[in-house]
């Protein structure tokens, strides 16, 4: 597909949600909009004890740009009064962001899916998938092993793509100051830049990139490494750890040759939709509650 093609397909998805919005307004208590489908399942149960018995619409806008022109539209063609019933979620991604309204809520590290692998995040899945109670000494000694084990792992991870994610999050950001943007697709599979840490290389990935130097390319790698699980690309992650978190979790309910666990675990997971898993566990920065609150005030 074209370039043209993407973006008249993105203009008939932002028309098409915007005429169902005006539409459905007077229908509805309150309106979300999301980049993607997942999102939802991130967001839901940090709105939803704070929307009641309410009814609400959920709008998924495919991309962050779409949820940006659409609140745009909103507030220009709609009655004001009516966008303060709405909710916007967006991803802060490499993007500068200093042009958003505070109407809408930009992630506090690159994107939601950082929130699913802090350590206390891994800490309440174990607790909550696998049952571990303090009180038990063989508890206690199987949660450290594991927990151990999938933060080491994460920790592997970012080894392995801290460089290609240092020249990726270049590439975005001079790419908003030369009006150049490369397309980035092979950067986005974690095994394809693994272990990849010279700029020749990604180069030959990237044909159409905007030069980087070794000077900008070791900055940004300092940069990412003063806290590399926020300010790591969160899909990253996701594509890395989950198998990891399946395998995990599928040794804890073996009868024999378990790897990591001292006996057998009963586990509560929905191995077949883990994200909706991470996502219950995941952290929730008080910048998020405290726009939620405000919006639904208003």
């Amino acid at each position: 597909m074209g370039l043209l093609d993407i973006m008249e397909n993105e203009s008939d998805c932002i028309e098409s949600i915007f005429q169902s919005y005006i539409s459905s307004k007077s229908k509805k208590d309150i309106f979300l909009f999301f980049e993607g489908k997942d999102d939802f399942k991130y967001y839901v149960s940090r709105v939803s004890s704070h929307i009641g018995d309410k009814e609400y619409g959920v709008f998924h806008c495919n991309c962050k740009m779409n949820v940006l022109t659409i609140q745009e539209m909103i507030v220009n063609q709609a009655a004001i009064q009516d966008d303060k019933k709405n909710l916007y979620f967006i991803d802060r991604d490499y993007d500068s962001n200093e042009d958003i309204p505070d109407s809408i809520y930009i992630t506090s590290s690159y994107s939601i899916e950082n929130y699913y692998f802090t350590d206390s995040a891994i800490k309440r899945m174990l607790i909550g998938v696998v049952g571990f109670s303090e009180e038990s000494e063989e508890d206690s000694l199987d949660f450290k092993i594991v927990f151990d084990h999938i933060v080491n792992k994460r920790n592997e991870i970012i080894e392995e793509i801290i460089y290609a994610n240092a020249w990726y999050s270049l590439q975005i950001k001079k790419s908003k100051d030369c009006g150049k943007f490369p397309q980035m697709t092979p950067l986005k599979e974690y095994n394809v830049i693994k272990n990849l840490n010279q700029i020749c290389d990604f180069e030959r990935l990237v044909e159409d990139s905007i030069e980087i130097t070794e000077w900008e390319m070791n900055n940004a790698v300092e940069v990412l490494k003063t806290n590399p699980v926020n300010e790591i690309r969160g899909k990253y992650f996701t594509r890395a750890l989950t198998p990891i978190f399946r395998d995990i979790f599928q040794d804890a309910g073996k009868k024999n040759n378990r790897k990591l666990f001292s006996k057998k675990r009963k586990i509560h997971l929905n191995l077949s939709d883990i994200i909706c898993e991470l996502s219950a566990y995941a952290d929730t920065p008080p910048g998020l509650i405290s726009y939620i609150k405000e919006r639904l005030s208003a």
